[in-house]
């Protein structure tokens, strides 16, 4: 270690006596490139980290089989996967496990999800989802699915708040709410501080601040045998990898 350190410090040493050997407008025109380069980095990483760009991700459940995590990962431009994991008070997704792990192993950033029903109550909804979904850091901000079904019960937007508020609190994160245009403007003044994940397979969404959009329910991957559906995220690369959207 000694030796490495000491040649790395006789590298630098012997590069500032060639530098300090130079005449002064040479080192001025040195000093000036070093600095433009230096900025041009800088630009570079704000831009990649923090300008906004979309990612490719899938959701997907026990209805697509047995799929292949790794040839996701090496063979497409899926980075994120969204797993059916439960639905309504007792329902778990009979692959949630399988697929949950074998995503992460991939590489994958994951989430889970929750079909919302209106045959039990959201607290016991979000108690079935709570024991089946692992609180890891790092991973995806819980979703939960609202189909227009749900619509016919009068109580429902309080049991979605019943749900969302065990949920947030026991993950940290906020939900993601996956649903069509007409029901994001049913929640809209309830949850509007909620991100949204929204479905539409002909046009690009027309929602301001949309954070994921499924875009297709036919989307053919390596991997996987049969449609999948597929979605973007959209936002900075740093709130992807790093914040919860």
């Amino acid at each position: 270690m000694k030796t490495v350190l000491g040649k790395i410090k006789g590298f630098f040493i012997g590069l500032w006596g060639r530098f300090s050997a130079l005449p002064k407008i040479a080192r001025i025109i040195s000093i000036t490139a070093a600095c433009c380069v230096l900025a041009g980095l800088i630009a570079f990483g704000a831009w990649y980290w923090f300008y906004p760009t979309t990612i490719l991700g899938m959701d997907a459940s026990h209805y697509q089989g047995a799929i292949s995590w790794k040839a996701i990962r090496q063979n497409s431009g899926v980075r994120f996967v969204y797993l059916k994991a439960t639905e309504g008070k007792t329902y778990v997704d009979a692959r949630f496990k399988q697929n949950w792990n074998g995503a992460a192993a991939a590489g994958l950033k994951v989430g889970a999800y929750h079909f919302f029903s209106t045959s039990s109550t959201g607290e016991d909804q979000a108690k079935n989802f709570i024991a089946t979904v692992p609180k890891e850091s790092g991973g995806l901000p819980p979703a939960i699915d609202i189909e227009a079904s749900v619509t016919q019960e009068s109580d429902f937007k309080q049991q979605v708040a019943d749900y969302v508020k065990l949920v947030q609190a026991h993950y940290g994160q906020k939900p993601v709410f996956y649903v069509s245009a007409r029901m994001f403007d049913l929640l809209y003044d309830q949850f509007s501080n909620y991100p949204v994940w929204i479905i539409n397979y002909k046009t690009k969404p027309n929602i301001k601040g949309w954070t994921l959009w499924q875009y297709s329910e036919k989307g053919v991957l390596p991997g996987v045998s049969g449609y999948v559906d597929l979605d973007r995220y959209h936002g900075s690369r740093f709130a992807f990898y790093f914040l919860s959207f």
